[in-house]
C-alpha cells in the first residue's frame, strides 16, 4: 500500500521589513540596535506569538486608549463652550446628542429630527443612543452616549488595521501607519468618519481578492456614510478601462447602487421627506472654515472682498470636482504604465477632500488606510499628519474665539488658523504630488520596486475576462498567426541567392510544404 502523505504547505514568502525599506525607520532604530538583522527572514519562518497582526492590534489597541485619554477633559467636566474648544477635547458625539435630540428622536426615522450627518450615521447614533437609555439622562447619558460610540470605533480601527494589512500582502507593516496614526489619536472620536474609511477598506479588499460584487455592494453602505466612495467607484471604473475590465466594473457598480437602494429604502419608506431634506441641507450649507471656499469668505471678511455665497461656492465646487474627474481619467487612461489600485483612489480622494465645501481637517481619516496603500513612506506620511494635526488644534482654539470669546492665552485669529489650513492643505497636494510621481516613474515606488505589480489589482490583473475583449483578442491573435503563417511560408518557398529556380528548400523540390493540418 502507499503511504499517505501529508498535504503540501502553501510556501511562505518574505515580507517587507520597514527598518531595512525605509529609510527614516532605518535611522530610527539606530537607539534600539539597528534595523532588523539580514540573517531573518519574516514571513518565511515562525514568529511565535507575536505575528505581524497581533503587534499591529497591540499598537492599535494602544492609540486607541491614548486617543481617549484626549478627550479625558471633557469626560470630567463636560462638553461646554468654549472650554471643549480651548482644551482640544471637542466631539460630535455628545454635542449632536443634545443639539439633536437623540434622546427622544431617532435620526431619518422620527418626523422632525434635526440630525445633518450622513444616513448610517444617523443609523448608529440612533442605536447608540437607544443603548443608553439606562444611563438615565443629562450629563451622565451624555457621557454614556460618547463611551459607547468611542468604543465601537476602537473596535472598527482595529479591525481596519487587520484589513489594511491583509490587503497590502508582502508589506502588511505598512499598516502600522494607521495603528499609530496621531490624526486618529486626536481625532478619531471626533465624528462617525471613521465608519466610512473601514468601509472603503473592507471594499478594496475585497476587490483585491477579486470579489468585485462584494466589494461594490460595501461601497454601496460606505455611500451612506460619507459622500467619497461614489469617487472612489469612478476611480475603479477608469481602471477598468484601461485594464479592459469594463463588464466587472459595471456589475460593480450596478452592486453598489443596488445596495445603497436597499439601504436607503427603509427611510424612504418610514419618513419619506427625511432623506431629500438632508440632500437640500447637504446643498444650502455654508462653507466650512476649513474649505477652500470659507477660506476665501475669512480672508475676505479681513480685507473688506466680496464673499462667496452659497451659490457660487457650490458652482466653482463643482467645476474643481469635474476638473478632478478629468484628471483621474487622464491618470487612468495615460500614465505609462497602470496605476495601482491604491495610488489612484488615494488620489480621488485626497483630491476631494481638498476640493470639497465641507472639507474638515478630520477628514484626514478618510486617507489613512488609502496611504498606506499608495505611499507607504513614513516620512511624508509623518509631515503629513503634523500638519493635519496643527490643522486641527488650530481649528479648535479659532473657534474658541469665534464662539466663547476668551482670552488671547486660549485661542486664536483668523490669519493663524488660516496659515495653519493652508499648510495641511499644501502637505495633502504635495502627496498627490508624490503619488503621481510614482505612477509615471515607477521606479520611485517603494511597492512596485519590490518586484509587485498592484496588491490591491483584483481581476485587473492577468488576461481580460471580459466576452467582447476576449473574443476580439482572440481575433486579433488567429489574425496575427495567420500572418506568421504566410511570411513564414513565404521565406521557406523563396530560393536562396544564386541558388537554381528548380532547387527546393528541404527536399520539397520547389513546392510549398504541406501543413500536417491541410
Amino acid at each position: 500500500m502507499q503511504e499517505s502523505q501529508a498535504p503540501e504547505r502553501p510556501p511562505r514568502h518574505p515580507m517587507v521589513v520597514p527598518s531595512r525599506s525605509d529609510s527614516l525607520l532605518r535611522s530610527m532604530t539606530e537607539v534600539v540596535g539597528g534595523p532588523l538583522g539580514k540573517r531573518t527572514a519574516p514571513g518565511a519562518t515562525k514568529p511565535g506569538f507575536f505575528t505581524v497582526e497581533r503587534v499591529l492590534v497591540l499598537m492599535a489597541a494602544a492609540a486607541a486608549f491614548i486617543a481617549v485619554m484626549t478627550k479625558s477633559h471633557c469626560r470630567t467636566a463636560g462638553w461646554t463652550t468654549p472650554d471643549q474648544y480651548s482644551t482640544v477635547c471637542w466631539s460630535m458625539f455628545p454635542n449632536s446628542f443634545v443639539d439633536d435630540k437623540l434622546g427622544t428622536l431617532f435620526p431619518f426615522f422620527s418626523q422632525g429630527s434635526p440630525f445633518e450627518q450622513p444616513v448610517l450615521a444617523g443609523w448608529i447614533a440612533g442605536s447608540t443612543a437607544w443603548l443608553t437609555g439606562p444611563a438615565g439622562d443629562g450629563a451622565l447619558r451624555q457621557l454614556a452616549f460618547f463611551d459607547v460610540n468611542a468604543a465601537l470605533i476602537a473596535a472598527v480601527w482595529i479591525v481596519t488595521v487587520i484589513i489594511v494589512a491583509r490587503t497590502a500582502g508582502r508589506r502588511s507593516w505598512d499598516a502600522a501607519i494607521v495603528a499609530a496614526s496621531p490624526v486618529l489619536m486626536l481625532s478619531a472620536y471626533v465624528s462617525w468618519d471613521f465608519w466610512a474609511a473601514a468601509l472603503v477598506s473592507l471594499a478594496i479588499y475585497l476587490f483585491a481578492r477579486r470579489r468585485t460584487l462584494w466589494a461594490g455592494a460595501v461601497l454601496g453602505v460606505a455611500a451612506m456614510a460619507a459622500p467619497y466612495p461614489l469617487i472612489v467607484l469612478l476611480a475603479f471604473l477608469v481602471l477598468g478601462i484601461r485594464a479592459r475590465r469594463v463588464t466587472r466594473m459595471l456589475e460593480m457598480a450596478a452592486a453598489a447602487l443596488i445596495t445603497w437602494l436597499l439601504a436607503l429604502a427603509p427611510v424612504m419608506a418610514a419618513n419619506p421627506p427625511a432623506f431629500p431634506d438632508y440632500v437640500q441641507k447637504l446643498i444650502a450649507a455654508e462653507p466650512s472654515e476649513s474649505s477652500l471656499y470659507g477660506g476665501w469668505n475669512l480672508l475676505a471678511g479681513r480685507m473688506g472682498w466680496p464673499a462667496l455665497d452659497v451659490g457660487v461656492s457650490n458652482a466653482v465646487g463643482a467645476v474643481l470636482l469635474a476638473v478632478l474627474v478629468l484628471g483621474l481619467a487622464a491618470l487612468a487612461l495615460y500614465a505609462p504604465r497602470r496605476p495601482r489600485v491604491g495610488q489612484l483612489v488615494f488620489v480621488a480622494v485626497a483630491g476631494f477632500t481638498v476640493v470639497s465645501k465641507a472639507a474638515e481637517p478630520w477628514h484626514a481619516i478618510w486617507l489613512l488606510p488609502l496611504l498606506a496603500l499608495a505611499l507607504p513612506r513614513w516620512r511624508p506620511v509623518l509631515l503629513w499628519q503634523a500638519a493635519v494635526v496643527g490643522h486641527f488644534i488650530a481649528l479648535m482654539l479659532f473657534r474658541a474665539k469665534g464662539l466663547g470669546d476668551i482670552s488671547s492665552q486660549h485661542a486664536i485669529d483668523t490669519p493663524y488658523f488660516m496659515m495653519a489650513a493652508m499648510v495641511a492643505g499644501a502637505a495633502t497636494c504635495a502627496l498627490i504630488g508624490l503619488t503621481i510621481r510614482d505612477m509615471f516613474v515607477p521606479g520611485h515606488d517603494v511597492v512596485r520596486r519590490g518586484g509587485i505589480d498592484d496588491p490591491q489589482g483584483g481581476v485587473l490583473l492577468g488576461p481580460p475576462t471580459d466576452p467582447a475583449v476576449a473574443l476580439m483578442d482572440e481575433r486579433r491573435a488567429n489574425s496575427a498567426a495567420m500572418q506568421a503563417e504566410v511570411v513564414g511560408a513565404a521565406r521557406v518557398a523563396v530560393p536562396a541567392a544564386g541558388a537554381p529556380l528548380a532547387a527546393g528548400v528541404d527536399g520539397t523540390d520547389g513546392e510549398l510544404p504541406v501543413r500536417a493540418d491541410a
